[in-house]
């Protein structure tokens, strides 16, 4: 374990945050983030997925998912209030549009949950 790692640890067991102060290392967080993420749920992931039998077995992951995205758009949109609150105009501006992207994100799970129902059966007299 990295210094940073551990200086990271102690700060979050006495209830603090550790926070960067450059870009190098921010993106070195979140490229070692997205790396942990991979490793550690991509194979569970592809597991549970190979295990679907059938297009409504995919319903309660993906509203699942939803729930997960809507948590996300509206703690994006609490971070946004108080960054406008605090008059980080910037901050705020991003904010806002990464909670735009995370509600379009809930209305396409929604849409992709509803096309794991069948199609209504249309009787053949009826189709034309």
């Amino acid at each position: 374990m990295n210094a940073t790692l551990l200086t990271a640890l102690a700060a979050r067991l006495m209830g603090k945050t550790w926070t960067h102060e450059s870009a190098e290392q921010l993106a070195e967080a979140l490229d070692q983030q997205i790396e942990q993420l991979t490793k550690e749920r991509m194979p569970e992931h592809l597991a549970d997925a190979a295990n679907l039998s059938g297009t409504a077995a995919y319903q309660p992951g993906l509203i699942g998912l939803r729930g997960d995205a809507y948590d996300m758009a509206v703690h994006l949109d609490a971070l946004t209030t108080t960054a406008a609150a605090l008059g980080d105009a910037d901050l705020a501006e991003v904010l806002t549009e990464a909670g735009e992207f995370a509600h379009e994100l809930v209305s396409r799970l929604a849409a992709a949950a509803y096309a794991t129902l069948p199609a209504p059966v249309i009787p053949v007299a009826h189709a034309a």
